[in-house]
């Protein structure tokens, strides 16, 4: 099929229309809701996605269950104690925070986010950093992700 297109000289030439390089069809299959391994979710974000395991808390944050348990040494007001992190919580991020996250060098960013997310000592944080698996990282990064991505704010029964 030709289209007509009309040039600046007024001579008329003839153009072939080309077939679009993907062609998107859609054909309802089923509206059920059963599962079906071979569709793909198109309302799924998966920015939007929870670890498995976390854990959403009345407040709005989230607690994750780390693999691999961390315990560090502390010194604080001149005693050592040791501080054992089984779980961490994350809280969505302010305005404050977020200044804080890019006012540090790209390198410390991710340390950073996670420290003033879960409300930790940056210093304890930098520790804790150091010694978790990339593996509970990920499930963090997977949260923050969670929090930028979604629409949900904080609970109603949340305190300020």
């Amino acid at each position: 099929m030709g289209k007509t297109q009309i040039d600046l000289t007024g001579e008329a030439a003839v153009i072939e229309e080309q077939e679009p390089a993907i062609a998107e069809t859609d054909t309802v299959i089923a509206e059920d809701g059963t599962a079906d391994d071979d569709v793909i979710d198109e309302d799924l974000d998966p920015r939007d996605q929870l670890p498995k395991g976390a854990v959403v808390n009345e407040d709005g944050s989230v607690t994750i269950t780390l693999s691999r348990p961390v315990t560090l040494k502390t010194r604080k007001a001149g005693k050592v104690r040791e501080k054992h992190f089984e779980t961490l919580t994350l809280h969505r991020m302010t305005g404050a925070d977020i200044r804080a996250i890019n006012g540090v060098a790209d390198e410390h960013r991710v340390v950073t986010g996670l420290a003033r997310s879960t409300r930790t000592n940056q210093a304890v944080m930098n520790g804790l950093f150091d010694r978790m698996i990339d593996f509970d990282i990920m499930q963090a990064g997977q949260v923050l992700n969670h929090f930028l991505a979604s629409g949900r704010t904080i609970s109603t029964h949340a305190s300020a």
